[in-house]
């Protein structure tokens, strides 16, 4: 009885009192309204400008000169990658953009509607460690802040043990870093456009002024764009079929770095006032941002190399601010206070929408009834916090190598849900249905699971596996070369491996309705309703029946 009553009070109410009639639907997962879609096509250029002009895009470079690939050829990668992730990102955005639904709604028609639970759970896991993982880099950039102010920071005594994994200067910038971001998790994705825009244009003004400040004091490009082996310690590659390879594992492992955030794209395209919006400014911008910021934190860091030669490669920008600092007047500390905040705005940019809202979005899919877009951010921020994510940086090499090829899943997961959506069910979906969880619904497959993206899926991963487990056991497990070449493709290979599959078992075994869409905007999506009501028509209620007079929730 006492539980219960915890239970229903912590359902989601609406905004006149009514509790939400089904655990299947809630405000922030039904198809988007006009009134919340604000993103023309500038806000999703300040969106990628945001996310792509950070710490993790700043040192894209590092790990493909540490494969003994040269400036050029490391270029090359990059942007043959993220050439890949904008169409990519496109492909995965038109059901946002065109149903203004997101990808827990996604993976209800491609997986069915219980068979949505295991890529939307995958994705709240990635959700809360990357947002782990970024609070670390944020905590690292309001370090270099508050060193500016009172420079007897950096030398703060030690209380903590060892064990602890973090001293204590660290703990105390991450921990405020993380309690000055909850705020930012009340503000509703639809009123991003105008910080976006802002923090994109203050963004980009401080990397140029730092790329800039960099080759002028230098006077040119550095030591480590003439010989990146002598600095890195890594022999250049020279026979051409390793070289060849190495170059399509540098252009997969760009692909890796953001392929979390090409699955739920559709989580930002549903906020697309028109749907032409996402798709000529991230052609154009995906790949010109993320370039741009590889390539001038290559160049900051080589004429670091120059600058200060005792202090090694400075991959991460907070560093080398920190030792501009120690080295430099009052003046610098100045510039370094500027550059610290303005990193930090960008670690806001990249944790805030990328990770904790996401997850929040996602959660809102889990658990519809106890869960909005803000309390599943806020739990995503706490339990990325929780998992004291600067252990895992610090201490463990092989967490990072499973983090960095989470691909090897993520390939065939993309490769089904675009395959399903584009071909197979050629952009048609029947939204009523997306949001009934039983046998009456065209999406509940088998017992709520689509089979055939489930086996598309495993076809996708298997290959992939040898080269995987090889990858992060501690020690080789002595896998014949061409599954470790099939692992250096990972995500590439993975996604038409996956889209091949799908598309041949739908022809052979084709799923009921397709090419089926309701006859009325029940919810009005395209045409909002008075009152802000929204009828589901052929809804669930709260026992999953089908009731189609009954069927109205009122939302917030």
């Amino acid at each position: 009885m006492v539980s219960s009553t915890i239970l229903k009070r912590l359902e989601i109410k609406h905004k006149d009192g009514e509790e939400n009639p089904s655990a299947w639907v809630n405000r922030d997962i039904v198809p988007l309204p006009p009134s919340r879609r604000t993103w023309g096509a500038w806000s999703f250029v300040g969106y990628w400008v945001l996310t792509g002009f950070n710490i993790s895009g700043w040192t894209t470079a590092s790990s493909l000169l540490g494969l003994g690939l040269s400036v050029w050829q490391a270029m090359v990668s990059v942007i043959i990658g993220n050439l890949i992730v904008a169409v990519a990102v496109v492909a995965t955005g038109f059901v946002g953009a065109e149903w203004h639904v997101g990808f827990p709604i996604y993976n209800r028609f491609t997986w069915g509607v219980f068979g949505s639970f295991f890529p939307l759970m995958m994705r709240i896991m990635l959700s809360i460690v990357w947002y782990g993982v970024q609070l670390v880099f944020g905590g690292r950039s309001l370090k270099v802040v508050i060193g500016a102010i009172w420079p007897s920071f950096y030398t703060l005594k030690n209380t903590l043990p060892g064990s602890a994994g973090i001293e204590t200067n660290d703990l105390v910038a991450i921990l405020i870093f993380a309690f000055i971001s909850l705020p930012l998790l009340a503000v509703p994705p639809e009123h991003f456009r105008k910080p976006f825009l802002f923090g994109s244009v203050i963004m980009t003004i401080m990397v140029f002024v730092f790329f800039i400040w960099a080759l002028v004091t230098q006077g040119g490009g550095g030591p480590l764009l003439d010989d990146p082996s002598a600095l890195s310690g890594v022999d250049p590659i020279t026979n051409s079929t390793r070289l060849g390879w190495a170059i399509a594992y540098g252009i997969s492992s760009t692909i890796g770095g953001i392929c979390a955030g090409i699955l739920n794209q559709s989580d930002y395209t549903r906020f697309a006032s028109y749907p032409r919006a996402q798709i000529v400014s991230q052609l154009v911008i995906v790949p010109v941002s993320s370039v741009i910021i590889a390539v001038i934190g290559l160049i900051v860091t080589s004429c670091a190399a120059g600058l200060y030669p005792e202090e090694g490669l400075l991959w991460e920008p907070y560093e080398l601010l920190e030792v501009i600092q120690r080295n430099g007047g009052s003046r610098s500390r100045v510039a370094c206070f500027f550059a610290g905040c303005v990193f930090v705005m960008s670690q806001f940019g990249i944790n805030i929408p990328g990770n904790a809202i996401s997850g929040g979005i996602d959660m809102s899919g889990l658990l519809p009834k106890y869960l909005n877009i803000k309390r599943g951010a806020v739990v995503t921020a706490l339990l990325g916090l929780a998992i004291c994510p600067w252990k895992l940086l610090g201490g463990s090499s092989t967490f990072l190598t499973v983090l960095s090829s989470f691909a090897v899943f993520l390939g065939p997961l993309t490769g089904v849900m675009v395959s399903d959506y584009l071909v197979i069910r050629k952009s048609k979906l029947r939204l009523t249905h997306l949001y009934m969880p039983n046998p009456n619904s065209i999406y509940y497959f088998t017992s709520g699971v689509n089979f055939r993206a489930v086996v598309s899926w495993v076809f996708g991963v298997w290959p992939l596996m040898p080269g995987f487990i090889n990858a992060v056991s501690p020690s080789p497990i002595g896998v014949a070369q061409g599954w470790t070449y099939m692992y250096d493709l990972a995500w590439p290979l993975g996604f038409v491996l996956s889209a091949v599959v799908h598309i041949a078992l739908s022809k052979a075994f084709p799923p009921t309705g397709l090419g089926e869409v309701d006859d009325e905007d029940v919810f009005g999506t395209f045409t909002e309703l008075p009152g802000g009501v929204y009828d589901h028509g052929a809804g669930a209620s709260e026992s999953g029946s089908v009731d189609v007079k009954d069927a109205k929730v009122a939302v917030m």
